[in-house]
């Protein structure tokens, strides 16, 4: 929880707790003078207080200097229902409650909670005062299980990124040294093209973890996409790969329009057509099967095909593939030049266009990925 809300948060519920005892007091007096408490005209600044602190995005839990409850926002409510990790939950936060109004000073504690699914909560106690004096006490409870996993991912691919680039640094460098100490003009030649392999792998790394960043950082460029020029231009920006392993790629392509963004969908369809090229060559034949590239319309969807008949891709693997820096056989991907991010790019074009990205393998038999996107409305 940043300062700024956090404080909002606080200044709701200072308010709601003094709102509420002042209406509790008025509601007494007009009972004594015999006035019909349901007559007293509505107080619109507190419903509108008690409005906000309900539609708070963490909860909120005011007690009153006995340890009554006052006020429970929707959240809290929800957060402390009858399940027994919510029953903890509850549990918690009123020992908590407790603490901060016996010993006058604010308390926070992170938990964690097993079932169903791990979550992780924030609970924070503290005292709150009205004009001086002690008016009771407010508890927050703030879920950051989705901070906690993006934080953890951002950790992981900060970690990864590092050593993977690491690798091609360092065999930069080793390669530098031996290529200082040798006077052989063909052993330094041999070494200025292995430098120039790695600088060129390390670039390709760089490219593509920026590509990344881009696209789940920056929004998509919509507009009318004809799915056969995307086609086309991916299948240009992979020409030189086919050319270099000897493989051919088949292409055909239903006329197609969808919304999108035709350079991160070009950029899509390339690294699976790269991604093909490259399992089907593993597979060392003499004589390489084509690589199959096909746009479909079906009904009011856009199917994007690519298949290969290589290495294939064993099952225990498949529900990986698209994690950033997965490889199914580290050796032979860096051996390719892969970068591991390839597939993690595809997942979040295809993502942000609202589609959907499925895979389908025999190992030995080969792949086939399929990209489904909706078509355009009319």
């Amino acid at each position: 929880m940043n300062a700024l809300s956090f404080l909002l948060i606080l200044v709701v519920a200072v308010l709601s707790i003094a709102l509420v005892a002042a209406r509790r007091r008025l509601a007494a007096s007009r009972s004594r003078q015999g006035l019909d408490p349901a007559e007293q005209p509505a107080d619109s600044r507190a419903q509108a207080i008690e409005a906000a602190a309900t539609r708070a995005p963490v909860g909120i839990v005011v007690v009153d200097q006995a340890g009554n409850e006052v006020f429970k926002n929707d959240v809290a409510a929800l957060a402390t229902a009858a399940t027994a990790d919510d029953a903890l939950l509850g549990l918690r936060l009123r020992g908590l409650l407790d603490e901060a109004r016996d010993f006058d000073e604010d308390i926070e504690q992170q938990i964690e909670l097993f079932s169903p699914t791990t979550r992780t909560i924030q609970l924070q106690a503290m005292p709150l005062f009205s004009a001086g004096q002690r008016a009771g006490t407010a508890g927050f409870i703030e879920d950051l299980t989705t901070r906690s996993e993006i934080d953890s991912i951002r950790s992981d691919f900060i970690a990864n990124a590092s050593h993977e680039l690491k690798t091609p640094l360092g065999a930069m460098r080793l390669l530098a040294e031996a290529l200082v100490t040798t006077d052989d003009n063909d052993t330094r030649k041999d070494l200025a093209e292995k430098i120039n392999a790695e600088a060129g792998r390390m670039n390709r790394l760089v490219e593509d973890i920026l590509d990344l960043a881009l696209i789940e950082h920056s929004p998509a460029e919509t507009q009318e996409i004809d799915l056969c020029r995307v086609a086309e231009e991916a299948l240009a920006k992979s020409a030189s790969l086919a050319e270099a392993l000897g493989i051919a790629v088949d292409h055909s392509c239903d006329p197609v329009i969808v919304a999108g963004d035709h350079r991160r969908l070009v950029s899509a369809i390339a690294n699976l057509v790269e991604n093909a090229l490259t399992y089907t060559a593993a597979k060392g034949l003499a004589q390489n099967p084509p690589v199959q590239l096909r746009i479909l319309a079906q009904g009011e969807r856009a199917i994007i095909e690519v298949q290969d008949q290589g290495i294939g891709i064993p099952e225990r693997h498949q529900d990986r593939i698209f994690e950033r820096f997965y490889r199914v056989d580290r050796g032979r991907s860096r051996a390719s030049g892969g970068t591991g991010l390839g597939l993690a790019i595809v997942r979040h074009v295809v993502q942000n266009h609202s589609g959907e990205v499925e895979v389908a393998s025999v190992p030995g038999e080969g792949t086939t990925f399929r990209i489904i996107l909706p078509g355009l409305e009319d």
